[in-house]
């Protein structure tokens, strides 16, 4: 179960890599406000870089310390490491002119990072089934203390990273709720009250955090008893019992 596991998460982790190098360039194409808040480029670019790191601010106010991949921004958004990427300052001032006079910049700091937490969680996982499947090459199971450990936070990072890339895609697409069309503001329903809105919410929390304590309570009580263990008698041995005639047993 373990090895079926951890190559199911190898397995998707590939898939994953490829669709998302799709899916970054369409997101490019219909919301580029969209990818320059994940990198928080302010002003357009050619031969733009993907930061892995950035120390400082991320709202353009002053020069901030990266540790850039060279050209790889331009490569996720159009598929050329020499592409176009257009920066948040230059769609600002273009949405303006074109759907009036506005606030179009999402929450910087906020789609800066998921997007990069939602990446390293995937990439941490993907590098952890890698490992675990190279120390099971001969068939047994790792037995270190820190790996087992180690292990018990796997299953929560590929669920971080989903949570975070829907918190980045939806947030950094605001203020719009249709890119162009409508805004998120002019799509709230004038008929439902602040009050709906918050019992509704605080009803599914409550809910889903009675049923996560249920799950996590179970899981913790099953991993304490341990597997059962496997007894045999000559009897259940194969061949089935043994006062039967042998060519019975088939």
């Amino acid at each position: 179960a373990l090895k079926l596991g951890v190559i199911t998460v190898i397995i998707a982790f590939i898939a994953v890599f490829f669709t998302g190098d799709w899916t970054s360039r369409i997101m490019t194409e219909q919301q580029p406000m969209k990818m320059a808040a994940a990198e928080a480029l302010y002003d357009t670019t050619d031969n733009a870089p993907f930061s892995l790191l950035t120390i400082g601010t991320l709202d353009g106010s002053r020069p901030v310390y990266q540790i850039d991949l060279p050209s790889v921004l331009s490569l996720l958004s159009t598929g050329d490491a020499n592409g176009v990427v257009k920066g948040v300052a230059n769609l600002q001032a273009e949405y303006s002119a074109k759907y009036g006079t506005d606030n179009y910049i999402p929450n910087i700091p906020l789609a800066y990072w998921s997007f990069r937490l939602m990446i390293g969680f995937g990439g941490l996982a993907f590098l952890f089934a890698l490992l675990t499947l190279w120390r099971m090459r001969k068939g047994g199971l790792p037995t270190s203390k820190w790996f087992g450990r180690a292990m018990l936070t796997m299953p929560f990072l590929p669920l971080l990273a989903n949570s975070l890339g829907w918190i980045f895609t939806e947030t950094a697409r605001q203020p719009w709720a249709v890119f162009g069309l409508i805004k998120t503001a002019d799509g709230v329903s004038p008929t439902v009250s602040a009050g709906s809105v918050a019992t509704t919410m605080i009803g599914f929390t409550v809910l889903y955090g009675v049923l996560a304590v249920i799950e996590f309570g179970l899981m913790f009580r099953a991993i304490k008893v341990g597997p059962e263990a496997i007894t045999s008698s000559p009897d259940n041995e194969v061949g089935g019992d043994s006062s039967r005639p042998l060519v019975m047993s088939y």
